[in-house]
């Protein structure tokens, strides 16, 4: 085993036993003592371990916690999503997509794209997406919950006067997503065509976890492919089938 890979095992152990001696790792682990000490003495040095009741004991400290700083549950929740979205992938030949609410807009969570030979953007793990003008964000806010709807109208509201793709007030713009947001509320399911990307179009549904929205997932595919009713008929089933099985993991 990889000096990386003991160094992982030890921390496990570690984190499994608590206050543990050399001796309890070496049980533990089936690392050999000597190697075991100087893993030890390496998280020691690096503050992520302490020696306590004389020296003969190691624990974790609080140092450990910082290794974690950077994940989210939005990443737990992509690492869930994915396995779905592949599956989903092999019923509808088009991108699959998975994203969340961050900060007032629709991010990428998770994606098929880099799988897919049929890819007619730059849609990418992290990129940003307006939440007015999408259908990921049309369908998430309209299955959120009212308050927190219109916290999030306001808090784009205070920051944006005109939306210069669209050559748009932010008034006449939230005008066209509130009634987006009604049909998708009605319905349950965002469809956008045309836009951005050109000559696509995105079927979106929500992912709802005890009863609250959490995301969309969504498939976007070639507007001549597919007529928009077929599409709907064929795709929003298979979609809705798939983000209930995102939302089953979460609810466990």
């Amino acid at each position: 085993m990889a000096i990386d890979g003991r160094l992982l095992t030890v921390i496990e152990a570690i984190n499994t036993l608590g206050i543990c001696t050399v001796v309890d790792l070496h049980r533990a682990t089936g690392i050999s003592r000597p190697a075991v000490h100087r893993i030890v003495d390496n998280l020691c040095s690096f503050g992520y371990v302490e020696r306590v009741d004389g020296h003969s004991s190691v624990r974790l400290t609080s140092q450990i916690l910082a290794l974690s700083a950077g994940y989210k549950p939005e990443d737990r929740m992509a690492e869930q999503a994915m396995p779905v979205l592949r599956q989903l992938q092999s019923r509808i030949r088009w991108p699959q997509t998975f994203s969340t609410p961050v900060a007032d807009m629709m991010v990428i969570q998770a994606t098929t794209r880099h799988h897919n030979p049929f890819v007619f953007d730059q849609g990418r793990t992290g990129l940003r997406l307006p939440i007015l003008s999408t259908a990921t964000g049309c369908v998430y806010l309209a299955h959120c919950g009212a308050e927190e709807r219109e916290a999030i109208i306001a808090r784009l509201q205070a920051h944006h006067d005109r939306v210069e793709a669209f050559d748009l007030t932010f008034d006449e713009m939230l005008t066209a997503a509130r009634d987006r947001i009604a049909i998708a509320a009605e319905k349950g399911f965002a469809l956008r065509s045309g836009g951005v990307p050109e000559r696509t179009s995105t079927i979106a549904v929500p992912v709802i976890v005890f009863g609250t929205a959490v995301g969309a997932l969504c498939t976007t595919f070639p507007t001549t492919a597919v007529p928009l009713e077929e599409a709907c008929n064929r795709y929003v089933p298979e979609l809705q089938a798939a983000a209930a099985s995102i939302a089953a993991l979460f609810e466990k």
